[in-house]
């Protein structure tokens, strides 16, 4: 999988997320408040679990993580600026064959890292790190407390093959994080993976999910590998495989500061993506971390419509016109329907109807 398809706009000047922007990070940081579960998340029907306290802090306004604000989604983000790559001095590379690397991937690696530097500089438990031209869908918060709990089932049964997510076994509830206590990175925000053969909670009538005809990753020819499961199954899974695109990505404080040494002074040869895939993944020297997944993710790149040359600074130039704009694998994409959360109207409009 080519390291192009990395989308980040480098900045002339800075948006709010809500907005149209393609530039800088979103810093969410991990905090253990509560606070009420009320708003566009109670509209997800699923099946009922017992609740498990430290995971109803995902409802909180950080999403379980210490420090994002976005008012429609009841969410607080910090912004972390994103670099141009010309302004970053050859000197102060690391090692390795970066030479063939354009501005725009240097600036994006800087970026990403100087949010690492601030996670670990300020010891947070953990951390969610989004690119700002994320979206996700109305429902965010009940999608990532069946997250959490998928994978806290996963860690906590090493050997299985795969779980129903209707019938996760019963766990210790984590004492740290609602996302568990033993992870490097979760990696929730890409453009497309593969699926392990084992490790996996599946997790079936996820009424969040496209159906599979909908359903496109990084290669917009290329079928999901999801095709195998029911319509509307989402998957969790302990180790990522092949993942493309830096979008969303959370870090535990111990994840943080490995993946700070590694891609800040080990070693730069290629692009933030491919790096942090590698980083993952145990490839290139790097030893494996403990990076979960999800597929279909569950933030996805907004698209405006019009030219989509402005998609990305780090992609070819593409010439060609977007009718209307979309976010894809998103339902109920927060910023398709960013006027009737402003006007408080429950009837979003939904990018993927099922077929009748």
């Amino acid at each position: 999988m080519s390291s192009s398809y990395l989308h980040m706009k480098q900045p002339s000047w800075r948006y709010i997320v809500a907005a149209v922007a393609f530039f800088g990070l979103v810093v969410v940081l991990l905090a253990t408040r509560h606070s009420s579960s009320s708003g566009p998340q109670d509209a997800y029907s699923t099946t009922v679990h017992a609740v498990i306290d430290i995971l109803d802090d995902i409802y909180n306004t950080t999403l379980g993580f210490e420090k994002i604000s976005l008012a429609v989604s009841e969410i607080e983000f910090d912004f972390v600026d994103g670099v141009h790559g010309d302004a970053v001095m050859d000197k102060t590379l690391p090692p390795g064959d970066h030479g063939h690397l354009p501005n725009s991937s240097i600036g994006s690696w800087r970026a990403h890292l100087n949010a690492v530097a601030e996670v670990v500089h300020k010891n947070y438990t953990t951390a969610l790190i989004m690119e700002d031209d994320a979206d996700w869908d109305v429902r965010l918060k009940c999608l990532l407390k069946d997250f959490a709990r998928s994978y806290n089932a996963l860690a906590r049964n090493p050997d299985a093959a795969t779980l129903d997510f209707d019938g996760l076994p019963s766990t210790q509830p984590p004492s740290i994080s609602p996302y568990g206590d033993d992870w490097d990175l979760l990696w929730l925000g890409h453009c497309g993976m593969h699926l392990p053969s084992r490790g996996l909670a599946i997790h079936q009538n996820d009424v969040s999910v496209p159906e599979i005809k909908h359903l496109r990753s990084w290669d917009i020819n290329e079928y999901t590998p999801l095709a195998v499961y029911p319509p509307h199954t989402r998957v969790v899974m302990r180790q990522v495989n092949m993942p493309v695109c830096s979008l969303v990505y959370a870090l535990s404080q111990r994840g943080a500061r490995k993946l700070l040494y590694s891609l800040s002074l080990r070693k730069f040869d290629s692009s933030y993506d491919v790096m942090l895939r590698a980083w993952c993944q145990g490839f290139d020297g790097n030893e494996v971390h403990v990076c979960p997944g999800v597929l279909p993710q569950l933030f996805d790149h907004y698209r405006r419509a019009g030219s989509k040359t402005v998609d990305s600074d780090i992609s070819e130039p593409n010439q060609e016109v977007r009718e209307k704009e979309e976010t894809l694998n998103i339902r109920w994409s927060v910023r398709l329907n960013m006027e009737k959360l402003l006007r408080g109207d429950p009837n979003y409009d939904d990018q993927y109807p099922d077929t009748q």
